[in-house]
């Protein structure tokens, strides 16, 4: 064996080791884990809560069917004496006045629609959490 054969020989067997931990130290690293979700907590209504908002509900319907009750009624009443007039200015009376109270019927309806939302808006969530 020459020299040069020699320097190579042990330049290859120092090298070996290097060369394998090289290998075997260039590995891909795992992927990175995606953050963990946080946890989403929604206000929960304590059953009381939830009676009194059914209460209210039900209110605000009793309330609109009165009202609807009430207006089927004048409007009824309203019809009749408009079917016995015979003076064309008392029709038109008739038909002004009409037309006001229904104005005014549908600002009620409106009106008792948004107390009830303005109520659900303004009551505290005050409710628990869940995860």
């Amino acid at each position: 064996m020459t020299n040069a054969s020699r320097k190579f020989m042990l330049i290859l067997l120092a090298a070996a080791p290097a060369l394998a931990f090289a290998q075997t130290a260039k590995q891909p690293a795992p992927p990175p884990q995606p953050a963990a979700r946080p946890k989403v907590y929604t206000p929960v209504a304590t059953p009381s809560q939830r009676w009194q908002r059914q209460a209210d509900q039900q209110q605000l319907i009793n309330r609109q069917n009165q009202n609807a009750v009430q207006e089927q009624l004048r409007q009824n009443n309203l019809n009749q004496q408009r079917n016995n007039a015979t003076d064309p200015a008392m029709r038109q009376q008739l038909d002004n006045a009409n037309s006001q109270q229904q104005q005014q019927y549908r600002a009620r309806q409106d009106n008792a629609a948004r107390q009830y939302q303005d109520k659900q808006t303004t009551q505290p969530a005050n409710a628990t959490s869940r995860p």
